[in-house]
C-alpha cells in the first residue's frame, strides 16, 4: 500500500495541545440571553435529549443476549445511516472508492451497507463488551504473548476496526496490564458510556495531548504496556493512514516511535475483525524493537513509514468495517 509519495516529508515536529473537558455553561448564561442563553440550553435541555436517549438503550441492551443486541445494532445502523447521517454516507462511499478503486458499483454499494452495519453494531455493543470478548473471539497469534510482555515496555499498536473495545477487553482477560489514552465523546453520555466500560473493566486511562506523554513515558520506563490506536481522525480529517499522501510527524506514529526509541519498547501489532454478526477474530502480528538509530527527522520519517505499512493494509482489507471512513481526506 506504501506509494513513492510515501516517502516525501511533511517538515515539521508534532504539535502539542492539552486537553480541556467542556464546561457547564452556569446560570448566569441563561439570564445574559442571546447567544449564551442558546449554549445555555443547548448544554442544559435540548442535548440531555439525546443523551437520555444514549442510556435508556445502553442499559436496556445490556439484558438482551450479545449477538441479539449485536444484531439490533446491525440493523439500527442499516436503517438510519442512510437516511439520517447522508453527509458520512457520502464522505464514506468517496473514501471507499479511494481506498477499493479495483471495485465496481455494485461492490462498493455492498461494502456501505456493511459500514452502516458495523458503525450501528459497534455503538450497540458498548452495552456487552465483557460477554463479547470472552465468548465471541476467536485468538490467532496469541501465543507467547504474555511472557512477551513480561520482559520489558510493549506498546501495542492497532487500528479502530471492527469494535476496538473488545479488542482492549481481550488483552485484559489474558492477564495484562494495558493503558491507553482517550479522547473524550463530545456527547456526555457516551462519555459517560464509555467511561463506565473501561474502567469498570480495570482498563487504564490517561488524557489525550500534552498530558498523554509524560505519563506513559513513565508507564514504558517500568516495564509496562501501552494500547495506541495509530490510525487517526482529527477534527473530522483522515490523518492516517496516509493513502499515497505525504509522511509526517503530527500523528500518533511519530509519537509511538518516539517512546519506543526512548524506551527501547517492544512494538506489538494486534487488531481485530468482525467475521459475522457478533463474531470476532483478534489477530497479534510478529513483535519487534528498533534498531538503534539516531533520533533525527529522517529517522522518525522512516519509523513512521514502516508503522504505516501495517496499519494501511488493515484498513485497506477491511475498509468497511473502519470506524473512521467518513472522515474527510485532506
Amino acid at each position: 500500500m506504501t506509494t513513492e509519495t510515501d516517502k516525501k516529508v511533511v517538515a515539521g515536529k508534532r504539535k502539542a495541545w492539552t486537553y480541556e473537558p467542556p464546561k457547564a455553561p452556569p446560570l448566569a448564561d441563561f439570564a445574559a440571553g442571546r447567544d449564551r442563553r442558546k449554549a445555555f440550553l443547548r448544554y442544559w435541555l435540548y442535548e440531555n435529549v439525546h443523551n437520555a436517549i444514549d442510556l435508556i438503550l445502553y442499559f436496556a441492551f445490556m439484558l438482551l443476549p450479545a449477538s441479539l443486541c449485536s444484531d439490533l445494532g446491525g440493523w439500527l445502523g442499516r436503517m438510519l445511516a442512510p437516511r439520517f447521517h447522508k453527509g458520512a454516507y457520502a464522505r464514506a462511499t468517496a473514501n471507499l472508492k479511494m481506498i477499493r478503486p479495483e471495485l465496481g458499483d455494485a461492490e462498493i454499494e455492498k461494502l456501505l451497507r456493511a459500514y452502516a452495519d458495523s458503525q450501528g453494531r459497534q455503538m450497540a455493543e458498548y452495552s456487552v463488551v465483557p460477554r463479547l470478548a470472552r465468548r465471541h473471539v476467536r485468538m490467532i497469534g496469541t501465543e507467547g504473548l504474555v511472557e512477551c510482555c513480561s520482559k520489558g515496555p510493549v506498546i501495542f499498536i492497532a487500528p479502530h476496526i471492527s469494535n476496538w473495545e473488545v479488542l482492549w477487553h481481550c488483552l485484559l482477560d489474558m492477564g495484562l496490564d494495558v493503558t491507553m489514552n482517550y479522547d473524550p465523546p463530545k456527547r456526555r453520555s457516551r462519555h459517560y458510556i464509555v467511561n463506565r466500560l473501561r474502567k469498570g473493566a480495570g482498563l487504564g486511562i490517561l488524557k489525550p495531548g500534552r498530558s498523554f506523554v509524560r505519563p506513559a513515558l513513565r508507564i514504558l520506563e517500568n516495564g509496562g504496556n501501552l494500547l495506541m490506536f495509530c490510525d487517526e481522525g482529527f477534527n473530522g480529517y483522515i490523518r492516517a493512514p496516509f493513502f499515497g499522501r505525504p509522511a509526517h510527524l503530527e500523528g500518533n506514529y511519530a509519537l509511538v516511535a518516539r517512546m519506543a526509541r526512548r524506551t527501547n519498547a517492544l512494538i506489538y501489532p494486534v487488531y481485530i475483525v468482525r467475521e459475522k454478526g457478533a463474531d470476532f477474530t483478534l489477530r497479534v502480528i510478529e513483535p519487534f524493537v528498533w534498531l538503534e538509530a539516531e533520533e533525527t527527522q529522517g529517522q522518525l520519517i522512516e519509523d513512521v513509514n514502516r508503522l504505516n505499512q501495517m496499519i494501511e493494509p488493515i484498513v485497506h482489507k477491511y475498509p468497511e468495517q473502519w470506524y473512521f471512513v467518513d472522515n474527510r481526506l485532506q
